[in-house]
């Protein structure tokens, strides 16, 4: 993930944008739809928003999670995370700084609009696959690559399809996640799906 200070400056007006609330609602919808298609039950599961921010995603996953682990490296987007925690009273949601050591691992894991981000995209998602129960359900959105901008930025199908394969991943699905017009633009974010062998 990136630093938390180039972040930070974001925090205090992240939920109150209307396009970061609109992604956020698009890519829980496009979650819906692939936990479907691999007949993957969200229901008391223990999940993983890695790169939650302030949790606009997380809120959304709350009734499906009996623990969910919220991981971001800015302090001032987890700070008003944890104000939401604690003003609805989500027992089960606990914020970190880096991925939790140990634990029983989890069914779900999601990183929304992160990975193009990290220094080392298949490292990390090999990290993230390791800690998938088997039968879970990983599911990432991220900007695609557009070579021909001045500064390229995102990450190609290619590169998910062979990030989510070689972390073991099986029934790997790489597209278009949602399209969602906003303002003069369409998001248009890949999303890369894969489920956890149940037997290796």
């Amino acid at each position: 993930m990136t630093g938390g200070s180039e972040w930070d400056d974001h925090a205090a007006d992240w939920d109150d944008d209307p396009a970061a609330r609109a992604y956020a609602g698009a890519a829980y919808a496009s979650l819906l739809e692939a936990a479907a298609a691999h007949d993957v039950a969200l229901a008391d599961l223990s999940i993983c928003d890695f790169g939650c921010g302030t949790g606009l995603l997380t809120e959304r996953l709350v009734p499906h999670g009996v623990r969910i682990d919220a991981v971001d490296t800015s302090p001032a987007m987890l700070a008003g995370l944890d104000a939401k925690v604690a003003a609805r009273g989500w027992s089960g949601v606990a914020t970190h700084a880096s991925l939790p050591s140990g634990g029983e691992g989890y069914h779900l894991i999601v990183c929304s609009s992160v990975l193009a981000f990290v220094d080392d995209h298949p490292a990390v998602v090999r990290d993230l696959v390791g800690r998938l129960l088997p039968g879970g359900l990983f599911a990432h959105w991220d900007w695609e690559l557009d070579p021909d901008e001045a500064e390229p930025f995102g990450l190609t199908e290619p590169a998910i399809r062979d990030a989510l394969r070689q972390a073991g991943l099986v029934d790997v699905r790489v597209g278009t996640g949602f399209e969602l017009p906003f303002d003069d633009q369409v998001m248009q974010p890949l999303m890369g799906v894969g489920v956890k062998p149940r037997s290796s």
